[in-house]
């Protein structure tokens, strides 16, 4: 089977400039609806895609990504954007993504604003997220036609590395928690109500730490670029973007 592995995209489209962020177990592919929604709509739109990830071996994410590595490449987006001659950001993450996303608005002076869909912030338990992440890791070797005695030997090493992995987003995770008082401006938060991989409650207790919180709920689950939530959540981000630029004109 010849298997097509996802790129980044940039779709340029004026000064401002968009970075999307994508899941752990996902890829830039789940943000390029929102992506050409926004392009259409006046916007330059960057999604990156973190290292180790759009591979068909689970283990290079664990292998090569990390907070560290990832933290970079929010910080790489800008300065990418930079040369290419944009002048003003915003900064939206789906999961995994809402993290650096998140970070990006408390630490880098240069972001005016942005968002969360699914955020992992004040998450209850990871179990979830660990269960779902094999069942991905299963998925992607058996879409690549591995064989099944070498896939259940890669999928036994990623059990038994898992939890360290996991426990260095959870980590990062509570640094990004802890500085949510950096964020004064206007700040977007999309929960899915039925969101199985993070505690909706999340969506709530970040409503209550910010002065200037655009919750919205979706009749939905965890992937709200992609699932039946997709066109109400395009519609929110731009008109989240265009108060914020209406009001600094």
């Amino acid at each position: 089977m010849k298997l097509i592995e996802p790129k980044p995209f940039y779709f340029d489209n004026g000064p401002t400039a968009v970075v999307l962020m994508h899941s752990l177990s996902g890829t830039p592919n789940d943000m390029r609806l929102l992506g050409r929604f926004l392009q259409r709509n006046g916007y330059s739109v960057y999604a990156p895609m973190f290292k180790g990830h759009g591979t068909y071996e689970p283990l290079d994410i664990i292998d090569q990504g990390d907070p560290t590595v990832w933290w970079q490449q929010a910080i790489d987006a800008v300065n990418y954007l930079k040369e290419q001659g944009k002048t003003k950001f915003y900064f939206f993450g789906l999961s995994l993504g809402a993290i650096f996303a998140t970070k990006a608005i408390e630490e880098l002076p240069e972001v005016e604003a942005g968002g969360t869909f699914g955020s992992p912030l004040f998450n209850s338990s990871y179990a979830m997220v660990r269960k779902e992440f094999l069942i991905y890791a299963k998925k992607v070797y058996q879409i690549s036609e591995t064989d099944e005695a070498v896939m259940n030997d890669k999928l036994a090493m990623i059990d038994s590395r898992l939890d360290d992995f996991l426990n260095k987003i959870i980590s990062e995770t509570h640094n990004v928690e802890n500085n949510l008082n950096k964020i004064i401006g206007p700040y977007f938060v999309g929960q899915g109500t039925s969101d199985v991989m993070v505690d909706p409650d999340g969506a709530n207790k970040v409503k209550q730490i910010l002065p200037d919180v655009d919750l919205h709920w979706y009749d939905a689950g965890h992937v709200l670029t992609v699932n039946k939530a997709h066109k109400d959540v395009q519609t929110d981000v731009l008109n989240f973007l265009e108060k914020i630029e209406e009001t600094n004109a």
